[in-house]
């Protein structure tokens, strides 16, 4: 009876802590939402939860060499009460997919809206009636993002292993096509850069657009897409300060289950103290105070910008060191140049020593990663093949991050963060417009049109 008392104790104090540290409570509102969700769908099936980030975890434990696995020594690796500690410390400050939360005292009040959250957490059922034009669904994101995307956000939808390129990972923090990066520095993307890839989709990818959507509904999708994203990214702060924890050999030897948060001590508040010290530093490049990142501005392109003389001054640089474009997108610009890329989410189980395609590599390797270990390891957490990133071929004309001219320039520029592609700071506005020009000549050059393409007589034109 003591000790379960102390355990009851001990969770009305971690709820107390929680509250000095400011998380958000769902108000009668919320409440009143999810008595009507049970009313309408039935309160007896297994509520949603967010999976662990075991392929992180996996990652940290093999970090050293992972072409030649050798598990770390026992002591070092992180407990089943430490994992499940982890994952009770995100439930307290983010909640559940069915009831988010939003830790408080960060700045996220005024970045995120809860009721945004409502409207895109939670299983699927419609709000509205029939006449009401402007009623909006409950579970926005479970409906139209996680079977690609997954609940948790992991990239892993039960339709994810079935795409090329694979759905994107929100728990890195690291999104690709935005345009707030400038001088070389990778920022965080705007809400209006992803309304912008929800509005016109990721071509060549099975990203589509969700232009059909109301604005607000897309406007909650994006806020629990940024949720996820600051969730995950706590996650594996989380998870790396537990590593450290259980590789710190001045802690008492006789406790190898070193916890970041003690429920059971009167310490708790101070633990949370050391999260919110976590949970910061990932928060602030998020919220700017509340406005977000800003967006880059760019300087609108220089008349002349597409002459033949521009186009012409692209090529050279296209070659030259400057820019050095062919040595990944390849002498003639099919995306030839790199065999050997892969892009942040897969080098993390990579190791070191990236290795050949898929399925390609020597003594039975899939990407770098000997293929016993994959299936015997990744596999089992989700983790799916590795596969090269592969350079644009710019011969098709097709560009993930949009083909307006200031999309591509953005990408030179810029860079495309996750991936090899730098932001090139060493290029004048003029030469970068010139590489701009002669990147979207490259599938009108007359090594772009196949012999067999048929050839038009426009009009007026003799026979």
């Amino acid at each position: 009876m003591n000790s379960v008392s102390n355990k009851a104790i001990a969770k009305m104090k971690l709820r107390q802590s929680i509250k000095v540290m400011g998380v958000s409570a769902w108000g009668a509102s919320a409440s009143l939402l999810l008595a009507c969700l049970c009313m309408l769908t039935g309160c007896n099936s297994k509520p949603a939860a967010f999976q662990v980030n075991e392929a992180y975890i996996r990652a940290v434990e093999y970090k050293a060499d992972v072409t030649k696995p050798q598990m770390r020594d026992a002591s070092t690796r992180l407990s089943t009460a430490q994992i499940k500690n982890v994952s009770e410390v995100l439930e307290g400050l983010f909640g559940t997919p069915d009831k988010p939360n939003l830790p408080g005292g960060v700045g996220l009040e005024s970045f995120l809206s809860m009721r945004k959250l409502s409207v895109a957490a939670g299983p699927v059922i419609y709000t509205g009636d029939d006449q009401n034009s402007n009623g909006l669904e409950s579970g926005l994101y479970r409906r139209h993002c996680a079977h690609c995307h997954g609940v948790t956000g992991d990239g892993h939808g039960p339709t994810a292993q079935f795409l090329n390129p694979y759905p994107r990972d929100y728990r890195k923090g690291q999104f690709k096509f935005k345009l707030t990066d400038a001088d070389g520095a990778f920022k965080k993307p705007s809400k209006k850069d992803l309304n912008h890839v929800l509005m016109e989709g990721i071509p060549g990818t099975s990203m589509p657009s969700f232009r059909v959507l109301t604005e607000p509904e897309r406007s909650s999708i994006i806020d629990y897409v940024v949720y996820l994203a600051i969730r995950g990214q706590t996650e594996r702060a989380l998870i790396d300060a537990a590593y450290l924890l259980a590789s710190d050999n001045s802690e008492i030897p006789d406790n190898p289950n070193k916890l970041l948060v003690r429920f059971d001590s009167d310490e708790a508040s101070n633990d949370l103290d050391y999260v919110r010290e976590l949970l910061t530093p990932v928060v602030l490049p998020w919220t700017n105070n509340g406005t977000g990142s800003v967006q880059r501005t760019i300087e609108e392109a220089p008349a002349g910008w597409n002459s033949a003389e521009s186009v012409e001054r692209g090529r050279q640089l296209f070659f030259q060191s400057k820019a050095n474009c062919f040595s990944c997108h390849g002498q003639t610009g099919v995306g030839d140049g790199q065999t050997n890329l892969f892009d942040n989410w897969t080098v993390e189980h990579l190791g070191n020593k990236p290795g050949d395609a898929a399925g390609s590599g020597p003594d039975g390797e899939i990407a770098g990663i000997p293929e016993y270990f994959y299936h015997n390891e990744l596999a089992q957490i989700g983790v799916v093949p590795p596969r090269n990133l592969k350079p644009r071929n710019l011969r098709l004309g097709n560009y993930r991050g949009g083909r307006r001219p200031i999309d591509i320039y953005q990408r030179i520029t810029g860079g495309i963060e996750g991936t090899p592609m730098p932001g090139n700071t060493k290029l004048t506005q003029e030469e970068g417009w010139s590489l701009v020009a002669y990147v979207m000549s490259l599938p009108y050059e007359a090594v772009s049109r196949p012999k067999t393409a048929p050839v038009f007589q426009g009009v007026g034109t003799s026979k």
